[in-house]
């Protein structure tokens, strides 16, 4: 299994254009699985990538990495932290709806709780707990996209109307919330959803859920 650091190479290439990633300190370590995840899910963008949007998998399979080649992401964060490359973010997946041809996904592993404290049929997906390890790495990875261009942040339910939960209060406060806050990362502000995706809750930016 090979480790790539997305700090010593391009990470994307539109046109003539390269996507770098500058920062030099605090970079995060990420194992490339780009050549063993399915190609067939790879297409061609049409416009420069300018947003990460967030996701739970409401599922979780442990930290072997091996194990979720075919999520269709760009990057997983598994329960200890490691974060894979599945897909090159040069390649447009089917991951996000309407955010698809401008943005990377991020998939964190677990089926993990809605504002009100339940879990997605725990009875088969199990009752997950977002990890210390897998916020701390998700921030890593926002704050190397933020300085590879990424400007913007979103939450899947923004362009779904069917993933009300995705990423969920613990994703979204822990990491999302914190690179708007910390990052300077644009979420389209309150109220902002496209193709009838549902906005952020208010109580997802303040989640009072114990991790």
């Amino acid at each position: 299994m090979s480790a790539l650091i997305i700090g010593l190479a391009p990470v994307a290439v539109f046109g003539v254009a390269a996507l770098w990633v500058h920062a030099r300190s605090n970079r995060v370590e990420i194992v490339d699985l780009t050549a063993l995840a399915a190609a067939s899910k790879r297409g061609k963008r049409s416009r420069t990538v300018d947003a990460v949007v967030l996701h739970q998998m409401s599922f979780s399979r442990g930290d072997d990495l091996h194990r979720y080649l075919k999520v269709t992401a760009h990057f997983i964060i598994v329960p200890n932290g490691t974060i894979g490359q599945l897909h090159p973010m040069s390649a447009r997946l089917s991951a996000s709806d309407g955010f698809n041809s401008r943005s990377v996904a991020i998939e964190f592993a677990g089926n993990l709780r809605s504002v009100d404290g339940g879990w997605y049929r725990p009875e088969d997906y199990g009752r997950d707990v977002l990890t210390a390890a897998q916020v701390l790495a998700g921030r890593g990875l926002l704050r190397q996209l933020r300085a590879a261009g990424i400007r913007h942040v979103y939450a899947h339910r923004q362009s779904s109307p069917k993933r009300g939960n995705d990423p969920g209060p613990e994703i979204w406060s822990s990491v999302g919330q914190w690179g708007v806050d910390v990052l300077g990362l644009d979420d389209g502000g309150d109220g902002y959803a496209i193709a009838a995706g549902k906005p952020i809750p208010d109580t997802w930016r303040s989640s009072t859920l114990t991790l």
